[in-house]
């Protein structure tokens, strides 16, 4: 339905004014009868073309230059925008809506812009699950309305039927039931004067999604009044001299599909065959944009390998609806489905493709998330804001009144003296205001910096080996599934290497914990130099490393000089420099191709006057000079590719400094790279 032509919702503008709203017009004064003009006509000329970018600058140019209001701008932006699939742009015009006056809808095709724009503004906000918002913004757009008079916006038959949808996910059922009746009236209504085609099949929209609502939250029993409704319609549409064929074989799909569902949902599945048979006899059963609901049928009668089929058209129904880019929501309704589909039928590897891509996109859709969460906590803190200034104002204004009351008999000096003081007093305690705000705000700035900064490095780490942990778990757990001793010993063996993984990444959020709060211990262990780098190769587990070649160098009297320092610190802080050495000496961190011959970690140890030095010298990729001091940042990684969180060798740093030593990197070392770690005697 996105290829229908614009230009029939355009033209709708043209006939609101002698049609729908007429009878509406009650307290309302427009200036002009229709308000449909040329500028109208050059933008439906346009749209023709389908010249969408045209389109855009035209509608801001005409608006600047008043020729079309700014209800209506938003009514021709937001209709291109989501024709192209581009809703966040179209969420962001929706919240202008909020800044239009009703005073300043002063036609009928700016009133009805504006209805249908904030129609589709909470239809979009329901759709995103943003139920609270969208019974907000609906109840916002009433009450605006009626202070010119319009008294019908709550009773029209989709924004009832929306706001009823919210109120039944929220729990509130019998005020759910209330809207639904309301939408139902407001059909009755439409169909007594209105009969046509589109009357008919838009009206058995509205009640199909009521119906969808319904068998969601397992209403079974109260669907059957809505299906049979929407069969009423569909009998007329049969009968109608010019009646559509698009429109029926829609309408004949919908209603049997709700059958199909509804009867298994209550066992009677001879019936929910007969009414999938008839679902599947339509047209519009076998277009891409109704493979979701095939799908969930095929799913629920366990026909898993059908449903697999199906899900081959995944990608080309969301390219051409404008799902193409990834979010939670599209990753819920369509990715997750086809993944838990390709798994029940058996398909492994394209299960396991689905995950990967899963995996792939949710850093995005997350961060698209929180963009369009921030958007609406703007609006939502603009509008309430907006709200406080004028109260403020009113307040002062009758305060200042009160104070002029008082004063009216005092003399002009004392009163200019004692406006003055009251002046300067608030200029103070506003600059002190302002200047806490700014502070704290900066605070609040940077807290949300680090906690971004923190959740991308960390997501990262713990999503892939809960993705392992995760998938092979779902595989275990299958139902019949036979699996062979080989691959149960390697499914149990990649379950133990990502546990590890995972206990080892909190060991480093604790590590680093420690050594931000300075909580480290004292140094009272009496050890040699030898006796910390045994421990730390040990720790580090580098000897069991196939790719790289491992050697301890122990220079003159470390096995002999004793050394007062903390063992668990400095043993923890070779460690990491030693893990540093081992992960990017390996192929898969060389950029380009991988090395030519097997890697090589050499740790020297040596006295060096009052300190010991730890030299951890490897043939990996190295470090650019550049960055000698950045890659001991928390968080920083020069390679965003390379599995880690970035902040062992923050930690070592904060280690080694701790116990009064230091790390440095060598960069004179070309052959790859070399850490020094010296701790005192």
């Amino acid at each position: 339905m996105i290829k229908l032509s614009i230009k029939l919702i355009f033209i709708t503008l043209a006939l609101f004014a002698l049609s729908s709203c007429e009878p509406r017009r009650q307290n309302i004064d427009f200036e002009a009868a229709s308000g449909y003009n040329e500028a109208d006509s050059i933008l439906n000329a346009i749209c023709d073309k389908r010249d969408w970018p045209k389109l855009m600058a035209t509608c801001d140019s005409f608006e600047q230059a008043g020729d079309i209001s700014k209800a209506k701008s938003i009514f021709y932006k937001t209709v291109v925008l989501n024709l192209q699939g581009k809703y966040r742009s179209s969420l962001s015009l929706y919240n202008k809506l909020a800044d239009i006056s009703a005073k300043d809808l002063k036609t009928e095709t700016d009133l009805e812009s504006f209805i249908y724009a904030y129609k589709d503004y909470v239809r979009m906000l329901c759709d995103m699950r943003r139920y609270d918002r969208a019974l907000r913004q609906a109840r916002i757009a009433d009450t605006k309305l009626k202070s010119i008079g319009y008294h019908d916006f709550g009773n029209h038959q989709d924004i009832a039927q929306i706001m009823g949808e919210c109120l039944i996910y929220l729990g509130q059922t019998a005020e759910a039931e209330h809207h639904f009746d309301k939408s139902l009236e407001a059909i009755k209504k439409r169909l007594k004067t209105n009969n046509g085609p589109l009357d008919l099949r838009e009206c058995q929209k509205t009640m199909n999604a009521i119906a969808i609502v319904l068998m969601r939250r397992g209403l079974f029993g109260e669907v059957t009044p809505w299906i049979l409704r929407q069969d009423t319609l569909y009998q007329q549409a049969l009968k109608q001299p010019n009646r559509d064929t698009l429109y029926i074989d829609e309408m004949k799909a919908e209603i049997n599909y709700m059958r199909a569902m509804q009867a298994h949902a209550q066992g009677r599945l001879d019936d929910a065959e007969q009414a999938y048979a008839e679902y599947q006899s339509t047209s519009t059963s076998h277009k891409p944009a109704s493979l979701i609901n095939s799908c969930r049928y095929l799913m629920a009668t366990h026909r898993y390998n059908e449903a697999a089929r199906y899900m081959t058209q995944l990608d080309h129904f969301m390219a051409e609806c404008g799902y193409e880019k990834a979010d939670l929501e599209n990753i819920g309704r369509f990715m997750i489905p086809k993944f838990h589909v390709n798994l029940l039928a058996g398909h492994r590897d394209s299960a396991l493709f689905v995950a990967e891509q899963i995996a792939n996109v949710y850093d995005q859709a997350l961060v698209r998330q929180k963009m369009i969460d921030a958007d609406l906590l703007a609006t939502v803190y603009d509008t309430e804001g907006k709200e406080r200034q004028i109260a403020e104002q009113r307040a002062k204004l009758s305060q200042q009144a009160m104070l002029w009351a008082i004063g009216v008999g005092l003399t002009l000096i004392v009163l200019l003296q004692l406006y003055l003081m009251q002046r300067r007093k608030a200029y103070r305690k506003l600059d002190e205001t302002n200047k806490k705000l700014i502070q704290a705000n900066e605070r609040a700035e940077e807290s949300e910096r680090i906690k971004s900064k923190f959740i991308h490095q960390i997501s990262h780490e713990v999503r892939t080996p809960l993705n392992v942990l995760s998938g092979f778990t779902q595989v275990l757990a299958a139902p019949d599934i036979e699996i062979s001793a080989d691959e149960l010993q390697s499914i149990s063996k990649k379950i133990v290497e990502n546990s590890e993984r995972i206990t080892r990444l909190v060991d480093k959020m604790l590590d680093l914990s420690m050594v931000n709060a300075h909580s480290c211990a004292e140094c009272n262990d009496k050890v040699t130099p030898s006796d910390i780098a045994y421990q730390a190769v040990q720790q580090a587990g580098i000897t069991q490393a196939i790719h790289l070649d491992f050697n301890l160098k122990l220079g003159a009297r470390t096995s002999q000089v004793i050394m007062t320092t903390h063992l668990k610190s400095a043993v923890k802080a070779l460690a990491l420099l030693l893990d540093n050495a081992q992960k990017f000496t390996q192929p898969i961190a060389f950029k380009g191709k991988a090395p030519e011959s097997k890697a090589s970690v050499v740790l020297h140890v040596n006295i060096d006057g009052q300190y010991v030095s730890f030299t951890v010298e490897d043939t990996g990729i190295g470090v650019p000079a550049e960055q000698a001091e950045n890659i001991f940042t928390e968080f920083v990684q020069l390679d965003e590719y390379t599995d880690g969180t970035g902040i062992g060798l923050s930690i070592a740093r904060s280690l080694a400094r701790h116990l009064k030593g230091d790390i440095n990197l060598d960069t004179t070392y070309t052959a790859g790279a070399r850490f020094v770690m010296r701790l005192p005697i």
